[in-house]
């Protein structure tokens, strides 16, 4: 479960302002508007945004935690902790994918990356709007913007659909959670929570004022969710049994007792990228199964979640 460890640190650690700038005329792609330009991704969900845009070609080297089979191959170049320099050096990248808060950036890390010629892109992702310009960002920075225009359509037309189906219908108390324990759950302004009003959904922690607050049964019992969707990426079967036991546990929340509580090990399941269509169109599956048109939905036994995957 490293890297869901790590694309959590990246959104919920590194939350503070960074620097726009336009997809149009970003500088990486004036500098080289016809070459093919190389990439090296830092951050999980750009390495995501890139491959869904039809851009993976243009990536050298990628972060410590992917799993995408398509990068299998690449060099690890490092993490939010650490920079494989020497590695950097060896590739000579024209551009270098972080997401790090300005006041947490390491230092040197842009004078060093200066000296090798790779520029810097300091992303920001943390809501669903965020995810929009980003694809666009570095559609701009691969020297593709039409694909990455073209990505974000296509992302945003699924997601009008998943609205438009489920527009109308009793809107669905929803808890999110992160673990197998029902502590991790996520909380108001954050693109998973931009998902769940997309499936017409209300955050049953939009009380708490924390965008990924830690809780406890108390709190659990608290909140009352109608629906429990536990988020569990490239979960093993220990991991899986042992949510499966706690939910089969809380039978006093309401989604248990109507067998309510369902299980995605999506390997996007937790990554804002251009796969949180597929995520909104499960969700709009689960809380509306009466609107459901490309998978069928499965009620969820108390001991035994409904597990989506990658397949489903």
């Amino acid at each position: 479960m490293r890297h869901t460890a790590w694309s959590i640190v990246l959104i919920i650690g590194l939350t503070d302002c960074f620097a726009t700038i336009s997809c149009d005329r970003h500088p990486s792609a004036a500098r080289n508007p016809s070459g093919h330009r190389k990439i090296a991704s830092l951050v999980p969900a750009a390495t995501d945004m890139l491959l869904g845009m039809g851009a993976g070609d243009h990536l050298v080297a990628v972060s410590n935690f992917e799993t995408a089979p398509q990068v299998k191959d690449l060099p690890r170049v490092g993490d939010y902790e650490s920079t494989d320099w020497e590695t950097l050096a060896r590739l000579r990248p024209d551009a270098m994918i972080v997401q790090i808060a300005p006041d947490r950036l390491p230092p040197g890390l842009t004078a060093r990356a200066g000296e090798l010629g790779i520029e810097v892109v300091n992303v920001r992702i943390e809501r669903l709007e965020d995810v929009f310009d980003n694809i666009q960002r570095l559609g701009a920075v691969a020297g593709e913007v039409d694909k990455g225009r073209d990505a974000t359509r296509k992302m945003r037309d699924r997601l009008d659909a998943v609205r438009a189906r489920c527009a109308g219908r009793p809107a669905v108390s929803t808890l999110l959670v992160r673990d197998e324990n029902g502590r991790e759950v996520v909380g108001p302004g954050t693109f998973l929570d931009d998902l769940l009003k997309v499936a017409n959904a209300t955050n049953a922690a939009a009380s708490l004022a924390n965008r990924y607050p830690s809780i406890d049964r108390e709190k659990l019992l608290s909140l009352r969710p109608q629906a429990v969707v536990v988020l569990l990426p490239g979960a093993k079967p220990a991991t899986l049994d042992a949510s499966a036991r706690f939910w089969a546990s809380m039978t006093d929340v309401p989604a248990v007792r109507d067998r309510r509580v369902y299980t995605i090990t999506a390997p996007y399941a937790l990554l804002p990228g251009p796969r949180l269509a597929d995520l909104a169109e499960q969700l709009a599956d689960d809380l509306h199964p009466e609107t459901a048109t490309t998978r069928p939905a499965a009620a969820a036994a108390p001991a035994a979640a409904a597990t989506r995957t990658a397949d489903q």
